[in-house]
């Protein structure tokens, strides 16, 4: 695990930002606004001590999971692996290449560090269940200090299918408190606001509904999110589930906000103009 200092952790969010875009430029490709809004919450998971993990031994029994049930969302943790050390920072330039082990959604152990192919929304939710049940059941049905937990990043869009509230009650029926789902909550899908689409009213009641301990943060603020994660954490007898409110395109003022950015390549100018917002390409 990668020991940084506050002041560092603070930095790397725009750096994975920066690192998401130039990928989906050279690529021609991919998705940018959810990948942007997403950058604190896989450096918090990553870089704030959360997340139990040796990028020298990828497979490690003991380790936590981080399931990307948002598969479209995979530059931001190719990009988060990369930094934390499973694979060279170069490799990144692969990215949707023929032959990669980066392709445009995550691919189980195609990569290190992968733990599921995912892509069709909704899927991972349910992956992420059953490797929770399956530790429950090898490290004891009631939680302990050394149980690995299950950390499942999902788009909002994702709620509108079934497969997830199915998984829900699933997780809820089985007690798995070693399940911590994170809901990015940046209001938008492929070309449209989600409210346009479907009413899903006041979100946290509903997951409180079905049985979930759901818990609210800021998902663009590190501080927020280590909170709500510590919160989770303690959760015993269920799974929780963070509903964290984040910007589509975070960190870029012509992506913030803006459906059209959800999978829009953008042109020299846009990334250049992108990439001095977030400090510059080199991070300085």
């Amino acid at each position: 695990m990668v020991m940084l200092t506050a002041q560092e952790i603070e930095k790397i969010p725009d750096q994975l930002r920066r690192e998401v875009l130039k990928m989906v430029k050279r690529a021609g490709a991919g998705h940018v606004a959810g990948p942007l809004s997403s950058a604190e919450i896989l450096t918090q998971l990553f870089f704030g001590e959360e997340v139990k993990y040796k990028p020298e031994e990828p497979w490690w029994e003991e380790r936590d999971r981080v399931v990307l049930s948002a598969g479209h969302y995979c530059p931001i943790l190719y990009a988060t692996l990369a930094r934390a050390g499973y694979f060279k920072q170069e490799e990144l330039t692969t990215f949707m290449q023929l032959g990669s082990r980066l392709p445009g959604h995550p691919e189980y152990r195609k990569a290190p560090g992968i733990e599921a192919t995912t892509g069709s929304l909704g899927q991972g939710v349910s992956v992420a269940v059953g490797m929770a049940i399956a530790l429950k059941l090898k490290y004891g049905e009631r939680a302990r200090a050394n149980t690995p937990r299950v950390y499942c990043i999902m788009s909002d869009g994702e709620l509108q299918e079934g497969q997830v509230w199915e998984a829900f009650n699933t997780a809820v029926r089985r007690q798995l408190d070693n399940l911590i789902l994170i809901l990015d909550r940046n209001h938008i899908q492929i070309e449209r606001y989600i409210s346009e689409v479907v009413q899903m009213g006041e979100i946290e009641g509903r997951l409180e509904a079905f049985g979930l301990n759901t818990l609210k943060c800021d998902g663009n603020d590190l501080k927020s999110i280590k909170k709500a994660l510590a919160l989770s954490k303690e959760t015993k007898g269920g799974p929780a589930i963070i509903v964290a409110e984040t910007v589509a395109g975070k960190g870029v003022s012509f992506m913030e906000g803006k459906p059209d950015w959800h999978d829009r390549v953008p042109t020299d100018k846009e990334l250049e103009k992108a990439l001095t917002e977030l400090g510059g390409e080199d991070g300085e």
